[in-house]
């Protein structure tokens, strides 16, 4: 597979986007995925998106990410004249806030406007079991079989079940909207995706121009409704990207700031907002049952995995009464993805795509590529 990668990379050069706070940088787990790619041959540039950093862990990460040579760019995202381009869009489109959608498309909109690669795959900075096969995978379907769009899929677990957004918020959601408002195209296809939150994807820098995302953590789910719109189905591949994926974990926390609560509320909107867009109509009566009838399917949840547990004799320890308490704690954070649906007069703060930033201010791309590159 990687073979036949290389020889496609020859007409179709790859590039590879990650985001990163400065603490997931300087972690072992980037530290080994920067050997890797030192050693695979296909990638011409490795384009990280250094977010919420001071100038010295800028300093720091340029260190970092040395070993990468020339097919290192680093992206800092809070350079100052970097947040003076973003500034200027902001006075034309509104960006929403701050987040990981937002360091994904600032970095995009470097990639689009130096145009030297045609193919980029997205994955994050944290990984612990990343391998050189994980990569090749991600990109094989893309640059060997031309699909257009790459999902990559994997079970997390350990000592214990992971991925509990997924496991107990997602899956259990999206049965709840099929209940309320039937077996729909795009239910069907979110319902389909193996592990939809993940954050590794690969398409075409032409394709990826034209994607509209939230700003904050509903980026996955955003991501997969966007591809719904550009993308026929037909061409859109998932493909399993290692036997167990481990990365850091975050606690599930109880504000609409933190944690997997703040991640869970803003999917809630993001699916709120996909369905009012396609002539949904939602009030509090519906809002309620969507609140109740989650509940009802994610409880079932928890006694499929703890049977799941239970036939793995001892080597995953499952703890009932904690996964019932993060299911009530997913279900107060459809309330907050509610309150911010209501908030937001478009729904989800979707940052605009670069086809449009472009038409709206002549020239932004090449600013924003001067911006970064500025010594």
């Amino acid at each position: 597979m990687e073979a036949k990668v290389l020889k496609a990379s020859e007409k179709i050069p790859v590039g590879i986007l990650i985001p990163a706070l400065y603490s997931d940088l300087s972690g072992d787990a980037m530290k080994n995925i920067i050997r890797v790619i030192q050693e695979i041959k296909y990638v011409s540039k490795v384009y990280i998106s250094l977010d919420r950093a001071d100038y010295s862990e800028f300093e720091n990460a340029k260190k970092i990410v040395a070993p990468l040579g020339q097919r290192a760019s680093l992206v800092w995202n809070d350079k100052p004249e970097v947040q003076s381009v973003i500034e200027r869009i902001e006075k034309q489109l509104p960006l929403g806030s701050r987040g990981k959608g937002r360091a994904v498309w600032t970095s995009l909109g470097y990639i689009i406007g130096k145009a030297e690669v045609s193919a980029i795959a997205f994955h994050d900075a944290d990984i612990l079991t990343y391998d050189r096969d994980f990569l090749t995978r991600l990109l094989f379907p893309l640059m060997y079989l031309r699909f257009q769009f790459v999902k990559g899929y994997y079970v997390r677990y350990d000592r214990k079940l992971f991925g509990r957004v997924t496991r107990l918020f997602y899956f259990p959601l999206v049965r709840t909207l099929k209940d309320m408002f039937g077996s729909t195209d795009f239910l069907d296809y979110m319902g389909d995706f193996r592990y939809p939150l993940s954050g590794e994807f690969a398409t075409y820098t032409s394709q990826a121009r034209m994607i509209q995302f939230p700003s904050d953590w509903g980026i996955e789910v955003g991501l997969l409704g966007e591809i719904f719109r550009l993308v026929r189905e037909s061409r859109i591949c998932q493909i399993e990207l290692t036997s167990r994926y481990d990365h850091k974990h975050q606690h599930v926390g109880s504000a609409n700031e933190k944690g997997l609560y703040k991640m869970a509320s803003d999917i809630a909107r993001t699916f709120f907002t996909h369905l009012a867009s396609n002539g949904v109509m939602l009030n509090s009566e519906v809002f309620r049952t969507v609140r109740l009838t989650y509940l009802k399917h994610a409880r079932e949840m928890v006694g499929i995995y703890e049977s799941l547990a239970e036939m793995h004799d001892s080597r995953i320890t499952f703890d009932f009464h904690e996964e019932l308490k993060t299911v009530e704690t997913f279900a107060r954070a459809i309330d907050s993805g509610v309150l911010d649906f209501c908030d937001q007069h478009f729904g989800s703060p979707l940052i605009p795509d670069w086809k449009r930033v472009e038409s709206a201010i002549d020239g932004i791309l090449n600013d924003l590529v001067a911006a970064v590159e500025l010594s």
